[in-house]
């Protein structure tokens, strides 16, 4: 999740998954997956340094998780499915 401030500096948190396309007009416009639109204070060369930081943290969680081995996700993911089938 991408921490962003709203024009009127209320704190939004986004999922950059959900990121359509940005816009800087000059204000930076998220258009979102779902066709919402969020303006926000960052600038997009901002913006784009948050995603870039938030894909690092997933992909380090991953390769720890997986030894090092990012072609392991998918194991990763039966595990997470294994754990919650014994948890339900």
């Amino acid at each position: 999740m991408v921490k962003l401030t709203r024009l009127n500096n209320q704190v939004v948190v986004v999922n950059p998954d959900h990121i359509y396309a940005v816009e800087a007009t000059p204000d930076t416009t998220l258009r979102l997956a779902s066709g919402d639109r969020i303006l926000v204070r960052e600038s997009l060369d901002e913006l784009v340094t948050k995603v870039v930081e938030f894909r690092r943290r997933v992909l380090d969680g991953f390769r720890c998780a997986t030894g090092g081995d990012t072609a392991g996700v998918a194991a990763v993911t039966l595990r997470q499915a294994a754990d919650s089938e014994e948890d339900a």
